[in-house]
């Protein structure tokens, strides 16, 4: 009987062993508590009816820790917001091609210290404007110095971006996008590059960090060394080797119903489906500043795979010694944000101590302007996206995905 007791008695613990949940890594990194606040803060923010939804992704040590989406994806018709939506993603275009320049660099068919007008000869017409307030017919100086592609990957080529308020910038605006129901006011990159190249420079190369629409140059020299229409070199490049399966700068028809839509408030202050909507299809100009549409996952894929140091599964998309390069700081001390630089398509956390809002040394960064955001921390080996779409431009809620991941984070 002793025996037959053992025996059962040790099977027991072992069944009991075996049921027992497995407590991961990564869900040991979090306090849940915590994390449930995150996802009503959320609940609240939809219920306020100061975003209409909203899609949350965070990943830890290559594990997804969270993926939740909230709200509506058109609040008008009430439609709910499902994961893996699709969402314009706007200037989170930039990385990307900063990603495949920086693959042509690898092979040796062009350099950072290059000339741009080595490949875009039309550049080397531009001048510096003295000042801006003049407007595009304002008094202007040549350049100190020739732009390079640098300068266009880290912003400090004095082009700008349409996006300032001073009378050079709104006549920039409406020389590249026209009004903003205009998405077609250019047929192909070619054009809208002329446009702003008929601008002069709202610096000298090198003496401002000034965020520009510097990566539809970039997009056109990709398109000049591959040879290649710029979709199908990010096809096979970059979208098919990392399983952006939903990734393009057109949505098949087959999925155009996952596509989330841009809101905006009323004149009352309501918020409501905006009347202006980026066209799924028929579009023509493949940026590099903004143009793509994307998912949540799609696009941690794209992070995952700066955080393996260039590899995704069995593909080697950069060198490891490419993206250490790429989350270096650029720009010395032109980077007017504290504690931060600007590396080769993201913004960069030197000093921790001294930035604004949690992260950690090397982390990198970036948003679109319907904000989405993205964040890569190397040092945590952590990934946080936020995705919606909204109107005005704000850097709220990705703040906010940083507040509350990092203090989620049990060992920060």
């Amino acid at each position: 009987m002793r025996f037959h007791s053992f025996v059962y008695s040790l099977l027991t613990i072992l069944s009991f062993i075996a049921c027992k949940p497995t407590v991961t890594k990564h869900q040991q990194s979090f306090d849940t508590k915590k994390i449930a606040e995150f996802k009503r803060f959320i609940s609240k923010e939809i219920t306020a009816g100061k975003i209409a939804g909203a899609e949350v992704l965070i990943s830890k040590d290559n594990k997804i820790v969270l993926h939740e989406a909230q709200g509506f994806a058109n609040i008008t018709k009430q439609k709910k917001l499902a994961k893996n939506s699709i969402y314009y993603i706007q200037s989170m275009t930039k990385p990307i091609i900063s990603a495949a320049i920086m693959q042509l660099h690898e092979k040796g068919l062009l350099s950072l210290e290059d000339n741009v007008s080595r490949f875009i000869p039309e550049i080397e017409t531009l001048r510096v404007t003295i000042d801006p307030e003049q407007g595009v017919e304002g008094s202007t100086v040549p350049l100190e110095k020739s732009l390079t592609i640098r300068h266009l990957l880290n912003h400090t080529s004095g082009l700008s971006h349409g996006l300032g308020d001073n009378k050079l910038e709104s006549q920039l605006y409406q020389l590249l996008y026209g009004q903003p129901e205009d998405y077609k006011i250019h047929e192909n990159i070619e054009s809208r590059v002329a446009a702003l190249l008929s601008v002069p420079l709202i610096g000298q190369p090198d003496k401002q960090w000034y965020y520009s629409a510097g990566g539809d140059l970039l997009a056109l020299i990709i398109k000049r060394v591959s040879k290649q229409n710029i979709q199908d070199y990010l096809q096979e490049n970059i979208f098919d080797p990392l399983e952006m399966k939903d990734t393009g700068y057109n949505i098949l028809e087959m999925e155009s119903g996952r596509v989330m839509s841009l809101h905006e408030f009323n004149e009352n202050g309501k918020l409501e489906t905006s009347k202006i909507q980026v066209p799924k299809t028929g579009n023509t100009i493949f940026g590099g500043t903004h143009g793509l549409y994307s998912t949540a996952k799609d696009y941690l894929n794209f992070c995952q795979m700066f955080l393996n140091k260039g590899t995704w599964k069995e593909h080697q998309v950069l060198k490891s010694e490419t993206v250490s390069l790429m989350a270096q700081n650029h720009v010395g001390d032109l980077y007017q944000s504290s504690g931060k630089g600007f590396g080769l398509g993201f913004e960069v956390i030197l000093d921790a101590d001294k930035a604004d809002g949690p992260g950690n040394n090397r982390q990198l960064s970036w948003g679109g302007y319907f904000r989405t955001h993205f964040f890569i921390d190397p040092e945590q080996q952590l990934i946080g996206l936020w995705m919606t779409q909204m109107l005005p431009h704000s850097n709220y809620y990705g703040n906010a995905l940083r507040e509350n991941i990092y203090g989620a984070l049990l060992n920060p």
